[in-house]
Protein backbone atom coordinates (compact mmCIF):
# COMPACT_ATOMS: atom_id res chain seq x y z
CA UNK A 1 0.00 0.00 0.00
CA UNK A 2 1.51 3.30 -1.14
CA UNK A 3 -1.04 5.64 0.47
CA UNK A 4 -2.96 5.22 3.71
CA UNK A 5 -6.11 6.23 1.84
CA UNK A 6 -8.02 3.37 0.23
CA UNK A 7 -9.51 5.78 -2.30
CA UNK A 8 -6.08 7.11 -3.28
CA UNK A 9 -4.74 3.56 -3.76
CA UNK A 10 -7.73 2.57 -5.92
CA UNK A 11 -7.37 5.72 -8.04
CA UNK A 12 -3.62 5.14 -8.37
CA UNK A 13 -4.16 1.52 -9.41
CA UNK A 14 -6.71 2.56 -12.02
CA UNK A 15 -4.44 5.35 -13.28
CA UNK A 16 -1.44 3.03 -13.68
CA UNK A 17 -3.58 0.39 -15.41
CA UNK A 18 -5.12 2.89 -17.82
CA UNK A 19 -1.75 4.51 -18.62
CA UNK A 20 -0.11 1.14 -19.36
CA UNK A 21 -3.09 0.08 -21.47
CA UNK A 22 -3.19 3.44 -23.27
CA UNK A 23 0.54 3.40 -24.07
CA UNK A 24 0.36 -0.17 -25.38
CA UNK A 25 -2.79 0.62 -27.39
CA UNK A 26 -1.25 3.84 -28.76
CA UNK A 27 1.90 2.00 -29.85
CA UNK A 28 -0.01 -0.92 -31.39
CA UNK A 29 -2.36 1.37 -33.30
CA UNK A 30 0.60 3.39 -34.59
CA UNK A 31 2.40 0.25 -35.72
CA UNK A 32 -0.76 -1.14 -37.25
CA UNK A 33 -1.39 2.10 -39.18
CA UNK A 34 2.16 2.12 -40.49
CA UNK A 35 1.96 -1.54 -41.46
CA UNK A 36 -1.38 -1.19 -43.24
CA UNK A 37 -0.20 1.95 -45.03
CA UNK A 38 3.08 0.32 -46.03
CA UNK A 39 1.29 -2.75 -47.39
CA UNK A 40 -1.11 -0.55 -49.34
CA UNK A 41 1.75 1.48 -50.86
CA UNK A 42 3.64 -1.72 -51.71
CA UNK A 43 0.54 -3.02 -53.45
CA UNK A 44 0.29 0.21 -55.45
CA UNK A 45 3.98 0.06 -56.35
CA UNK A 46 3.45 -3.52 -57.53
CA UNK A 47 0.60 -2.40 -59.79
CA UNK A 48 2.75 0.45 -61.18
CA UNK A 49 5.56 -2.04 -61.84
CA UNK A 50 3.14 -4.28 -63.76
CA UNK A 51 1.97 -1.25 -65.79
CA UNK A 52 5.59 -0.42 -66.59
CA UNK A 53 6.17 -4.04 -67.59
CA UNK A 54 3.34 -3.69 -70.11
CA UNK A 55 4.81 -0.42 -71.44
CA UNK A 56 8.33 -1.91 -71.81
CA UNK A 57 9.19 -3.69 -75.04
CA UNK A 58 12.33 -4.70 -76.97
CA UNK A 59 12.91 -3.74 -80.64
CA UNK A 60 14.54 -5.87 -83.27
CA UNK A 61 17.96 -4.81 -82.05
CA UNK A 62 17.14 -5.91 -78.49
CA UNK A 63 16.97 -2.34 -77.23
CA UNK A 64 14.49 -1.48 -74.49
CA UNK A 65 11.70 0.82 -75.70
CA UNK A 66 8.98 2.37 -73.45
CA UNK A 67 5.51 3.23 -74.67
CA UNK A 68 5.03 6.64 -73.00
CA UNK A 69 1.27 6.49 -73.55
CA UNK A 70 1.02 3.53 -71.22
CA UNK A 71 2.95 5.27 -68.43
CA UNK A 72 0.95 7.25 -65.88
CA UNK A 73 1.23 11.03 -66.08
CA UNK A 74 2.41 11.24 -62.49
CA UNK A 75 5.74 9.78 -63.59
CA UNK A 76 6.16 12.65 -66.04
CA UNK A 77 5.85 15.50 -63.49
CA UNK A 78 9.22 16.53 -61.98
CA UNK A 79 9.64 15.52 -58.34
CA UNK A 80 6.07 14.28 -58.14
CA UNK A 81 7.02 11.73 -55.51
CA UNK A 82 6.47 8.79 -57.89
CA UNK A 83 9.57 7.45 -59.62
CA UNK A 84 10.75 4.42 -61.54
CA UNK A 85 13.92 2.94 -63.00
CA UNK A 86 13.95 0.13 -65.59
CA UNK A 87 17.16 -1.72 -66.29
CA UNK A 88 17.66 -4.21 -69.11
CA UNK A 89 21.30 -5.16 -69.57
CA UNK A 90 23.18 -1.94 -70.19
CA UNK A 91 20.01 0.01 -70.95
CA UNK A 92 18.51 2.04 -68.12
CA UNK A 93 15.39 4.20 -68.31
CA UNK A 94 14.50 6.78 -65.63
CA UNK A 95 11.14 8.42 -65.07
CA UNK A 96 10.96 12.09 -66.04
CA UNK A 97 9.82 12.80 -62.51
CA UNK A 98 13.37 12.15 -61.30
CA UNK A 99 14.56 15.02 -63.42
CA UNK A 100 18.35 15.00 -63.01
CA UNK A 101 18.23 12.93 -59.80
CA UNK A 102 18.76 9.22 -59.50
CA UNK A 103 18.01 6.45 -57.02
CA UNK A 104 20.30 3.99 -55.34
CA UNK A 105 19.46 0.54 -56.61
CA UNK A 106 20.75 -2.20 -54.34
CA UNK A 107 21.96 -5.35 -56.06
CA UNK A 108 19.40 -8.11 -55.54
CA UNK A 109 21.13 -10.55 -57.90
CA UNK A 110 19.15 -12.65 -60.33
CA UNK A 111 16.46 -13.66 -57.85
CA UNK A 112 12.83 -12.98 -58.58
CA UNK A 113 12.12 -12.04 -55.01
CA UNK A 114 10.69 -8.62 -54.22
CA UNK A 115 13.00 -6.25 -52.34
CA UNK A 116 11.51 -3.42 -50.28
CA UNK A 117 13.64 -0.66 -48.83
CA UNK A 118 13.48 2.93 -47.69
CA UNK A 119 15.82 5.70 -48.80
CA UNK A 120 16.05 9.42 -49.23
CA UNK A 121 14.92 10.76 -52.56
CA UNK A 122 14.91 14.12 -54.35
CA UNK A 123 14.30 17.14 -52.15
CA UNK A 124 14.75 15.03 -49.01
CA UNK A 125 11.70 12.98 -49.74
CA UNK A 126 11.31 9.71 -47.84
CA UNK A 127 10.84 7.01 -50.44
CA UNK A 128 9.50 3.50 -50.16
CA UNK A 129 11.35 1.59 -52.89
CA UNK A 130 10.23 -1.67 -54.48
CA UNK A 131 12.37 -3.63 -56.94
CA UNK A 132 11.79 -6.91 -58.71
CA UNK A 133 13.16 -8.75 -61.71
CA UNK A 134 10.87 -9.76 -64.56
CA UNK A 135 11.34 -11.64 -67.84
CA UNK A 136 9.82 -10.34 -71.08
CA UNK A 137 10.53 -11.34 -74.66
CA UNK A 138 13.34 -13.50 -73.39
CA UNK A 139 15.03 -10.53 -71.73
CA UNK A 140 15.61 -9.85 -68.03
CA UNK A 141 14.16 -6.62 -66.66
CA UNK A 142 14.71 -4.94 -63.30
CA UNK A 143 11.87 -2.60 -62.50
CA UNK A 144 12.28 -0.24 -59.56
CA UNK A 145 9.28 1.80 -58.43
CA UNK A 146 9.34 4.33 -55.59
CA UNK A 147 6.84 6.57 -53.87
CA UNK A 148 7.22 9.43 -51.43
CA UNK A 149 5.64 8.39 -48.10
CA UNK A 150 6.74 11.31 -45.95
CA UNK A 151 3.33 13.04 -46.06
CA UNK A 152 1.56 9.76 -45.30
CA UNK A 153 3.72 9.09 -42.24
CA UNK A 154 3.25 12.72 -41.20
CA UNK A 155 -0.51 12.11 -41.25
CA UNK A 156 -0.03 8.91 -39.25
CA UNK A 157 2.01 10.78 -36.65
CA UNK A 158 -0.66 13.49 -36.55
CA UNK A 159 -3.28 10.81 -36.01
CA UNK A 160 -1.19 9.35 -33.20
CA UNK A 161 -1.03 12.78 -31.50
CA UNK A 162 -4.79 13.19 -31.79
CA UNK A 163 -5.30 9.66 -30.55
CA UNK A 164 -2.97 10.33 -27.61
CA UNK A 165 -4.91 13.51 -26.74
CA UNK A 166 -8.16 11.53 -26.94
CA UNK A 167 -6.71 8.86 -24.64
CA UNK A 168 -5.66 11.55 -22.16
CA UNK A 169 -9.19 12.96 -22.17
CA UNK A 170 -10.60 9.45 -21.70
CA UNK A 171 -8.23 8.88 -18.76
CA UNK A 172 -9.45 12.07 -17.10
CA UNK A 173 -13.10 11.08 -17.65
CA UNK A 174 -12.45 7.55 -16.33
CA UNK A 175 -10.67 8.88 -13.24
CA UNK A 176 -13.57 11.23 -12.56
CA UNK A 177 -16.02 8.36 -13.01
CA UNK A 178 -13.85 6.12 -10.82
CA UNK A 179 -13.78 8.77 -8.08
CA UNK A 180 -17.57 9.08 -8.23
CA UNK A 181 -17.98 5.29 -8.11
CA UNK A 182 -15.55 4.96 -5.18
CA UNK A 183 -17.28 7.84 -3.38
CA UNK A 184 -20.61 6.04 -3.76
CA UNK A 185 -19.12 2.64 -2.85
CA UNK A 186 -17.39 4.07 0.24
CA UNK A 187 -20.64 5.48 1.63
CA UNK A 188 -21.19 2.47 3.94
CA UNK A 189 -17.63 2.87 5.20
CA UNK A 190 -18.25 6.55 5.93
CA UNK A 191 -21.44 5.57 7.72
CA UNK A 192 -19.41 3.11 9.79
CA UNK A 193 -16.95 5.91 10.56
CA UNK A 194 -19.82 8.12 11.72
CA UNK A 195 -21.13 5.21 13.78
CA UNK A 196 -17.73 4.94 15.49
CA UNK A 197 -18.00 8.62 16.37
CA UNK A 198 -21.51 8.00 17.73
CA UNK A 199 -20.16 5.01 19.64
CA UNK A 200 -17.46 7.18 21.19
CA UNK A 201 -19.92 9.95 22.07
CA UNK A 202 -22.33 7.43 23.58
CA UNK A 203 -25.11 7.85 20.99
CA UNK A 204 -24.80 4.21 19.92
CA UNK A 205 -23.83 0.97 21.65
CA UNK A 206 -22.58 -0.96 18.61
CA UNK A 207 -21.63 -0.51 14.95
CA UNK A 208 -24.28 -1.01 12.24
CA UNK A 209 -23.78 -4.09 10.07
CA UNK A 210 -25.14 -2.65 6.80
CA UNK A 211 -21.61 -2.41 5.40
CA UNK A 212 -19.85 -4.07 2.42
CA UNK A 213 -19.19 -7.78 2.79
CA UNK A 214 -15.43 -7.13 2.90
CA UNK A 215 -15.84 -4.93 6.00
CA UNK A 216 -18.66 -6.88 7.65
CA UNK A 217 -16.39 -9.45 9.45
CA UNK A 218 -14.40 -6.62 11.02
CA UNK A 219 -17.55 -4.79 12.14
CA UNK A 220 -18.98 -7.98 13.64
CA UNK A 221 -15.74 -8.69 15.47
CA UNK A 222 -15.69 -5.16 16.91
CA UNK A 223 -19.32 -5.55 18.05
CA UNK A 224 -18.52 -8.89 19.69
CA UNK A 225 -15.52 -7.32 21.42
CA UNK A 226 -17.66 -4.44 22.71
CA UNK A 227 -20.29 -6.86 23.96
CA UNK A 228 -17.73 -9.04 25.75
CA UNK A 229 -16.09 -6.01 27.31
CA UNK A 230 -19.41 -4.71 28.58
CA UNK A 231 -20.36 -8.13 29.95
CA UNK A 232 -17.06 -8.41 31.79
CA UNK A 233 -17.51 -4.93 33.23
CA UNK A 234 -21.02 -5.78 34.41
CA UNK A 235 -19.87 -9.06 35.94
CA UNK A 236 -17.05 -7.27 37.72
CA UNK A 237 -19.37 -4.62 39.14
CA UNK A 238 -21.99 -7.16 40.22
CA UNK A 239 -19.33 -9.40 41.75
CA UNK A 240 -17.98 -6.46 43.73
CA UNK A 241 -21.45 -5.68 45.05
CA UNK A 242 -22.13 -9.35 45.84
CA UNK A 243 -18.87 -9.64 47.76
CA UNK A 244 -19.68 -6.50 49.73
CA UNK A 245 -23.13 -7.87 50.61
CA UNK A 246 -21.65 -11.24 51.54
CA UNK A 247 -19.13 -9.63 53.89
CA UNK A 248 -21.63 -7.26 55.49
CA UNK A 249 -23.66 -9.98 57.25
CA UNK A 250 -20.68 -11.68 59.02
CA UNK A 251 -19.41 -8.25 60.04
CA UNK A 252 -22.78 -7.44 61.60
CA UNK A 253 -22.66 -10.71 63.55
CA UNK A 254 -19.13 -9.98 64.79
CA UNK A 255 -20.23 -6.50 65.81
CA UNK A 256 -23.20 -7.96 67.73
CA UNK A 257 -20.82 -10.38 69.44
CA UNK A 258 -18.59 -7.47 70.42
CA UNK A 259 -21.55 -5.51 71.81
CA UNK A 260 -22.52 -8.53 73.96
CA UNK A 261 -19.16 -8.47 75.77
CA UNK A 262 -18.63 -6.69 79.05
CA UNK A 263 -16.49 -3.53 79.25
CA UNK A 264 -13.23 -5.30 80.14
CA UNK A 265 -13.60 -7.73 77.23
CA UNK A 266 -14.49 -4.89 74.87
CA UNK A 267 -11.33 -3.05 75.87
CA UNK A 268 -9.28 -6.17 75.21
CA UNK A 269 -10.82 -6.47 71.73
CA UNK A 270 -10.83 -2.73 70.88
CA UNK A 271 -8.37 -3.30 68.06
CA UNK A 272 -10.71 -5.88 66.57
CA UNK A 273 -13.52 -3.33 66.64
CA UNK A 274 -11.30 -0.80 64.88
CA UNK A 275 -10.53 -3.24 62.06
CA UNK A 276 -14.20 -4.22 61.81
CA UNK A 277 -15.22 -0.60 61.41
CA UNK A 278 -12.64 -0.04 58.66
CA UNK A 279 -13.88 -3.12 56.80
CA UNK A 280 -17.47 -2.01 57.32
CA UNK A 281 -16.63 1.44 55.95
CA UNK A 282 -15.10 -0.09 52.82
CA UNK A 283 -18.08 -2.42 52.35
CA UNK A 284 -20.53 0.48 52.67
CA UNK A 285 -18.52 2.43 50.10
CA UNK A 286 -18.58 -0.45 47.60
CA UNK A 287 -22.32 -0.95 48.11
CA UNK A 288 -22.93 2.74 47.45
CA UNK A 289 -20.70 2.53 44.39
CA UNK A 290 -22.69 -0.41 43.04
CA UNK A 291 -25.99 1.38 43.68
CA UNK A 292 -24.74 4.54 41.98
CA UNK A 293 -23.48 2.61 38.95
CA UNK A 294 -26.84 0.86 38.54
CA UNK A 295 -27.55 -1.48 35.65
CA UNK A 296 -26.19 0.20 32.52
CA UNK A 297 -25.22 -1.73 29.44
CA UNK A 298 -23.72 0.77 27.00
CA UNK A 299 -20.66 2.92 26.38
CA UNK A 300 -22.69 6.14 26.30
CA UNK A 301 -21.32 9.46 27.39
CA UNK A 302 -22.77 11.05 30.51
CA UNK A 303 -25.56 13.48 29.63
CA UNK A 304 -26.06 16.04 32.37
CA UNK A 305 -29.69 16.61 31.42
CA UNK A 306 -30.65 12.93 31.38
CA UNK A 307 -28.22 11.19 33.73
CA UNK A 308 -27.55 13.70 36.50
CA UNK A 309 -31.12 13.90 37.91
CA UNK A 310 -31.35 10.12 38.65
CA UNK A 311 -27.95 10.27 40.35
CA UNK A 312 -29.03 13.19 42.53
CA UNK A 313 -32.28 11.38 43.35
CA UNK A 314 -30.30 8.32 44.48
CA UNK A 315 -28.11 10.44 46.75
CA UNK A 316 -31.12 12.23 48.22
CA UNK A 317 -32.64 8.85 49.09
CA UNK A 318 -29.35 7.71 50.67
CA UNK A 319 -29.25 10.87 52.83
CA UNK A 320 -32.96 11.47 53.24
CA UNK A 321 -32.47 12.47 56.85
CA UNK A 322 -30.24 15.41 55.86
CA UNK A 323 -31.92 18.34 53.99
CA UNK A 324 -29.37 19.74 51.53
CA UNK A 325 -29.62 22.73 49.18
CA UNK A 326 -27.84 21.82 45.94
CA UNK A 327 -26.72 24.63 43.61
CA UNK A 328 -26.02 23.63 39.97
CA UNK A 329 -24.00 25.84 37.64
CA UNK A 330 -23.68 25.40 33.84
CA UNK A 331 -25.25 21.93 33.79
CA UNK A 332 -27.42 22.52 30.70
CA UNK A 333 -27.20 20.40 27.54
CA UNK A 334 -23.69 19.03 28.04
CA UNK A 335 -22.07 15.66 27.36
CA UNK A 336 -19.14 14.89 29.62
CA UNK A 337 -15.99 13.47 27.99
CA UNK A 338 -16.41 10.37 30.12
CA UNK A 339 -18.00 7.00 29.69
CA UNK A 340 -21.37 7.01 31.41
CA UNK A 341 -20.44 4.59 34.19
CA UNK A 342 -17.10 6.31 34.85
CA UNK A 343 -18.83 9.69 35.09
CA UNK A 344 -21.45 8.17 37.40
CA UNK A 345 -18.71 6.87 39.70
CA UNK A 346 -16.79 10.15 39.60
CA UNK A 347 -19.76 12.45 40.26
CA UNK A 348 -21.40 9.94 42.57
CA UNK A 349 -18.39 9.71 44.85
CA UNK A 350 -17.70 13.45 44.79
CA UNK A 351 -21.32 14.25 45.66
CA UNK A 352 -21.54 11.40 48.16
CA UNK A 353 -18.48 12.77 49.95
CA UNK A 354 -19.94 16.29 49.89
CA UNK A 355 -23.35 15.06 51.11
CA UNK A 356 -21.69 13.16 53.94
CA UNK A 357 -19.84 16.20 55.32
CA UNK A 358 -22.03 19.16 54.35
CA UNK A 359 -24.24 20.99 56.84
CA UNK A 360 -26.82 22.20 54.35
CA UNK A 361 -25.26 23.46 51.08
CA UNK A 362 -23.46 21.88 48.12
CA UNK A 363 -22.35 23.61 44.94
CA UNK A 364 -21.72 21.68 41.69
CA UNK A 365 -20.28 23.65 38.76
CA UNK A 366 -19.23 22.69 35.20
CA UNK A 367 -17.09 24.95 33.01
CA UNK A 368 -14.65 24.81 30.08
CA UNK A 369 -11.15 26.25 30.30
CA UNK A 370 -8.31 25.78 27.77
CA UNK A 371 -9.88 22.72 26.08
CA UNK A 372 -10.51 21.15 29.50
CA UNK A 373 -13.73 20.37 31.32
CA UNK A 374 -13.62 21.70 34.88
CA UNK A 375 -15.85 20.06 37.49
CA UNK A 376 -16.01 21.73 40.89
CA UNK A 377 -17.80 20.30 43.94
CA UNK A 378 -17.94 22.46 47.12
CA UNK A 379 -19.67 21.99 50.46
CA UNK A 380 -20.09 23.95 53.68
CA UNK A 381 -18.70 21.17 55.87
CA UNK A 382 -15.56 21.16 58.05
CA UNK A 383 -13.21 20.60 55.08
CA UNK A 384 -9.63 19.35 55.45
CA UNK A 385 -6.34 21.12 56.15
CA UNK A 386 -3.72 21.52 53.35
CA UNK A 387 -1.40 18.86 54.84
CA UNK A 388 -4.17 16.28 54.77
CA UNK A 389 -5.01 17.23 51.16
CA UNK A 390 -1.40 16.73 50.04
CA UNK A 391 -1.18 13.35 51.79
CA UNK A 392 -4.54 12.29 50.43
CA UNK A 393 -3.41 12.75 46.81
CA UNK A 394 -0.04 11.00 47.12
CA UNK A 395 0.33 8.17 44.62
CA UNK A 396 0.10 4.74 46.23
CA UNK A 397 -1.13 6.06 49.58
CA UNK A 398 -3.99 4.20 51.29
CA UNK A 399 -6.48 7.07 51.60
CA UNK A 400 -8.76 5.23 53.99
CA UNK A 401 -5.87 5.07 56.45
CA UNK A 402 -4.86 8.73 56.21
CA UNK A 403 -8.09 10.69 56.23
CA UNK A 404 -11.11 9.03 57.75
CA UNK A 405 -14.31 9.56 55.84
CA UNK A 406 -12.89 11.22 52.71
CA UNK A 407 -10.39 8.65 51.54
CA UNK A 408 -12.27 5.83 49.81
CA UNK A 409 -14.51 8.01 47.63
CA UNK A 410 -11.67 10.29 46.62
CA UNK A 411 -9.52 7.25 45.88
CA UNK A 412 -12.10 6.07 43.36
CA UNK A 413 -12.34 9.60 41.92
CA UNK A 414 -8.58 9.75 41.58
CA UNK A 415 -8.47 6.44 39.70
CA UNK A 416 -11.15 7.59 37.25
CA UNK A 417 -9.48 10.98 36.71
CA UNK A 418 -6.05 9.43 36.08
CA UNK A 419 -7.50 6.95 33.59
CA UNK A 420 -8.67 9.96 31.52
CA UNK A 421 -5.36 11.84 31.91
CA UNK A 422 -7.00 14.52 34.05
CA UNK A 423 -6.03 16.29 37.27
CA UNK A 424 -7.56 16.29 40.76
CA UNK A 425 -7.14 19.13 43.27
CA UNK A 426 -8.37 19.55 46.86
CA UNK A 427 -8.52 22.96 48.52
CA UNK A 428 -10.65 25.28 50.63
CA UNK A 429 -13.99 26.57 49.33
CA UNK A 430 -14.00 30.36 49.47
CA UNK A 431 -17.76 30.59 48.94
CA UNK A 432 -19.06 27.82 51.22
CA UNK A 433 -16.16 27.39 53.64
CA UNK A 434 -15.78 23.62 53.40
CA UNK A 435 -13.91 21.32 51.01
CA UNK A 436 -13.63 22.10 47.32
CA UNK A 437 -12.71 19.30 44.92
CA UNK A 438 -11.72 20.40 41.38
CA UNK A 439 -11.42 17.90 38.52
CA UNK A 440 -10.07 18.89 35.09
CA UNK A 441 -10.47 16.52 32.12
CA UNK A 442 -9.32 16.99 28.52
CA UNK A 443 -12.30 17.53 26.23
CA UNK A 444 -10.55 15.53 23.49
CA UNK A 445 -10.47 12.37 25.62
CA UNK A 446 -11.09 9.02 24.04
CA UNK A 447 -12.95 6.55 26.17
CA UNK A 448 -10.29 4.68 28.06
CA UNK A 449 -10.88 0.93 28.18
Amino acid sequence: MIFRSLRANLNLGLLVTIIVLAVVLWALIGLAAEKITGEYIQSRLEHDAESLLVAANFDNDGQLVLDEKKIQNIYHRPFSGHYFIIQAGNNTHYSRSLWDETLTVPDIGNTNKVAISQQSGPRNQSLLVRQQRYEKQGQDLLIVTAEDVSHIYAEIHGFQKQFGASILLIIIVLLAAQSAIIHFAMRPVRQAQQAIGQLESGQASQLPENVPSEVLPLVREVNRLLQRQQQRLERSRHAMGDVAHAIKTPLALIHQWYESLDDSEQQRHARVLQQIRQIQQRVDSELKRARLAGDRRSHKRFDLQQDLPPLLDTLQRLYQDKPVELELQNAEDALLPLEKEDATELLGNLLDNAWKWTHSRIRLEFSEQDDNLRISVEDDGPGIDPQQAATLLQRGQRQDETVSGHGIGLSIVKQVVESYHGTLQLDHSEQLGGLRVVVELPLSNEVNG
